[in-house]
């Protein structure tokens, strides 16, 4: 009888099992429990520091019961990444929302939570959070870091309308990377376009004239990519991969896992190369140049116009250049170009957007390349950034994440 009812409950284990990808369930967690935007949340490094911390508990959990069943890595993965949430909120803030995730998950996996089996999950996933908790102690995103403002000359960033007195988060340039990267000023962008030289009229006035709240040169379709694009990129980009991953890795993951690891590592060295170039070159946002008053244009034009406001305003409270949501979209398409094995997708990608009264909206791609290059010119069409601050953010996304694929394998558990 005790052999028979052993049996059975082993084969309960075994059978047992979340239906859909348990990895994309936590990732949309993340999302859902963190407004991570610039624009009204977490200041973007941040958005993208905390969901590189929970991934890597994940896929820690993940290879220490990679021989385990399907319902035990399920549940490991989701112990490490409710104690890994924790740790990163310091179990105060969303405390209840982290544990109502984990709460409305345990059922779905079906193991009775008080089995031996359950809680010799769970603490495999205690352990993995508990580890990289400890690695990413002290790795400077709490560091006080003091900011003052250079002149006020044509170029230099300044207090934006609407923004905070301070910009965000000095401190992200001095982040510890994750998973080996070394060096993050290796990738900083070139010097920006000089704001008195010649030629800089262009940038500005595409700005003036695209960007305006009340724009009659962008198209419908600009502002309906403006809005599309609004949200966390950190969100967004992860959500964008589960629309080109779909159900493939539901039925393993510790592959689900290694690929949201490497997205969320290479989102977070994006972000913090993006800081990086941000505070070097402390460089000026469109609303700033065009309310200066007087001729600063090499080209002799007056541009000043103090009524102008940008579409997606206020302007967030950090420099302009490079643009980290570009730096975002340039890390997140590298990495799903390399899990997709091309830029050739068909992919359908629907946005909730709260603001403006816009509503669901849905944009269809046939290429990664042509999101990356939407996400970019979305900030353009919003009025926040110069178009040489998004194709520099590009272009430092991309290499940041090339970097990050490239030491993963070997130094993924360098935190």
């Amino acid at each position: 009888m005790k052999i028979h009812v052993l049996i059975s409950a082993l084969a309960a284990v075994a059978q047992a099992a979340y239906p859909d990808d348990i990895v994309q369930y936590w990732a949309d967690q993340s999302a859902l429990l963190a407004n991570s935007t610039t624009i009204g949340g977490l200041p973007s490094p941040a958005s993208a520091w905390f969901p590189a911390i929970v991934h890597g508990a994940i896929y820690s959990a993940a290879l220490s019961t990679s021989n385990e069943s399907h319902a035990i890595q399920q549940l490991a993965v989701s112990h490490a990444a409710h104690d890994a949430l924790s740790w990163t909120f310091h179990g105060v803030r969303l405390s209840t929302e982290i544990d109502n995730a984990l709460r409305t998950v345990i059922p779905l996996i079906g193991i009775d939570p008080s089995s031996h089996a359950s809680r010799r999950a769970a603490a495999i996933g205690q352990k993995a959070a508990a580890h990289v908790a400890a690695k990413r102690a002290n790795d400077g995103i709490n560091a006080f870091v003091d900011y003052v403002f250079g002149p006020e000359d044509p170029g230099v960033y300044q207090v934006t309308p609407g923004g905070r007195p301070l910009p965000d988060t000095p401190q992200a340039a001095r982040i510890r990377p994750f998973g080996g990267v070394k060096d993050i000023a290796r990738f900083r962008a070139p010097a920006p376009p000089d704001a008195t030289g010649k030629g800089y009229e262009e940038w500005v006035v595409e700005v003036y004239e695209i960007g305006a709240v009340d724009s009659t040169k962008r198209t419908e379709d600009e502002t309906q990519i403006a809005y599309f694009w609004v949200e966390s990129s950190v969100a967004g980009w992860n959500r964008f991969a589960h629309a080109i991953v779909g159900s493939s890795l539901a039925d393993d993951v510790l592959a689900s896992a290694k690929f949201y690891a490497q997205l969320n590592y290479a989102l977070a060295n994006a972000a913090i190369a993006a800081w990086d170039s941000k505070f070097h070159w402390n460089h000026w946002r469109p609303v700033t140049a065009i309310h200066r008053e007087g001729i600063w244009l090499e080209s002799g034009r007056d541009v000043y116009d103090p009524d102008w406001e940008p579409l997606l305003r206020p302007t967030p409270s950090h420099q302009d250049y490079v643009s980290t949501h570009a730096a975002f979209g340039g890390a997140g398409s590298a990495v799903l170009k390399y899990f997709n094995g091309g830029d050739e997708i068909d992919a359908w990608f629907s946005s909730n957007v709260t603001r403006d009264d816009q509503g669901v909206l849905t944009r269809h791609f046939t290429s990664i390349d042509q999101a990356k290059e939407e996400n970019a010119r979305s900030r353009i069409y919003g009025g926040i950034h110069f178009t040489y601050a998004g194709d520099a953010g590009n272009d430092l996304g991309e290499a940041v994440a090339e970097e990050t694929l490239r030491l993963f394998e070997k130094h993924w558990d360098e935190f």
